[in-house]
């Protein structure tokens, strides 16, 4: 069975281009999809519901104070969006809490999925066997996003398998996908990117060049994290001010480097990197202590020690992508110009950062409404509000 998922991996590679990262995002699903049929221990590599794993610590994040309990970045998805605790089974909505208790009265308990034993051909895989597996999933607690993955991981295997006429019928071919009700991207403010900057200045050594240069080439470019790890010596190009990605689809898109990046980029590169690499001919542009390119789980594990220093929660390589966008944009550049910067396909993709402006204005606790003559609170405390402020002031006069 596991040869057949690894034919399905090289149509992906070979035929649809698809990228390292969502390989091996398939193989971990597909896999465990596997094991879980045929009574193996299924291999746990995901984030739960609390969207946390241990990467193990290097040898320099381990002398900083770094190497905490965080998500890997691998396969959380894009734009880490909440989802409501709702799914579709049969065309028909339920909560994912109630998965278990309807796939009990039609399938066998997990472990016991076919009268002669485990499963040993795809060809004998069920809708029952999904359902049953979904509930497997929500019993370990993952997350709702990530259960919502991994089925789709498994309907395409199988539209796959179908097409390929190596089973005689798909079994998810009425199994309706999770439904995902997806809420902003979160973007931190200006200020909290100025207080991520600063951190770096408050350390010495050619680790500390390096992670000026590397946090504020991801916000002042916009870049996704596996696209800054994978930028290369001669894709740099400081006298024209600018740096060339590798994107989704292997698409490489040409992006400008600001005047104070410029510097903090060449601080590195003349008095940091030399340091770091020696002799090694590593041709990538950041790299680790050992002089060997940095990978996205070591850039993670230096994000989340500066947001601790700096004081602030909740962020992940992608909350930089978001906030390079909403700023942008809510400093007035042209939508289109920012789609072309990110490098989205749809300018639809690029358009939800103009809501996540609109939000921010509308919860911010400074904005103010213009009454008469004095401008009063919105977001203020209820006893503060306008209607109750107006109410107060008829009273004293009365």
């Amino acid at each position: 069975m596991q040869e057949s998922v690894e034919n399905f991996l090289k149509f992906l590679a070979d035929d649809k281009d698809f990228s390292e990262n969502t390989l091996a995002a398939y193989n971990n699903d597909l896999t465990q999809f596997r094991q879980f049929l045929q009574g193996e221990t299924v291999s746990d590599h995901d984030e739960a519901s609390t969207g946390e794993s241990k990467p193990g610590k290097t040898e320099s994040d381990a002398r900083r104070g770094r190497g905490k309990r965080q998500r890997p970045t691998d396969l959380v998805p894009v734009d880490e969006l909440p989802l409501d605790n709702t799914i579709a089974i049969n065309g028909r909505a339920m909560s994912a809490g109630l998965v278990a208790e309807e796939t009990d009265k039609a399938t066998p308990p997990a472990g016991k999925l076919s009268q002669e034993g485990f499963i040993r051909e795809w060809s004998q895989v069920t809708k029952d066997h999904i359902l049953v597996y979904m509930s497997f999933l929500k019993d370990r607690k993952y997350a709702d996003s990530t259960i919502a993955r991994k089925i789709a991981a498994v309907k395409s295997f199988f539209h796959f398998l179908t097409d390929k006429k190596l089973i005689p019928g798909d079994p998810t071919a009425h199994l309706d996908s999770p439904r995902v009700n997806k809420y902003l991207p979160k973007a931190i403010s200006v200020n909290d990117i100025h207080q991520l900057l600063e951190q770096p200045l408050r350390h010495s050594g050619p680790e500390a060049l390096r992670d000026l240069a590397m946090l504020g080439l991801l916000y002042s470019t916009g870049m996704r994290v596996t696209e800054l790890v994978t930028v290369n010596m001669d894709d740099v190009d400081l006298e024209n001010f600018k740096v060339r990605c590798l994107g989704k689809g292997s698409k490489a898109r040409l992006i400008p480097i600001r005047a104070d990046q410029q510097i903090a980029l060449d601080a590195y590169l003349n008095n940091a990197r030399p340091q770091l690499v020696g002799n090694n001919g590593e041709t990538a542009l950041f790299v680790n202590h050992r002089g060997h390119r940095l990978t996205r789980q070591g850039f993670w594990l230096i994000l989340k020690a500066y947001a601790d220093e700096a004081g602030i929660a909740d962020i992940t390589p992608h909350t930089l992508r978001h906030s390079f966008a909403a700023h942008m944009l809510n400093d007035g550049e042209n939508l289109r110009r920012v789609q072309e910067l990110l490098g989205h396909a749809s300018v639809s993709t690029t358009q939800i950062y103009t809501q996540v402006n609109a939000s921010a204005k509308r919860n911010d606790p400074k904005r103010t409404i213009k009454i008469n003559r004095d401008d009063l609170p919105i977001n203020s405390p209820a006893e503060n509000s306008p209607g109750n402020l107006r109410r107060r002031r008829a009273n004293q006069s009365a």
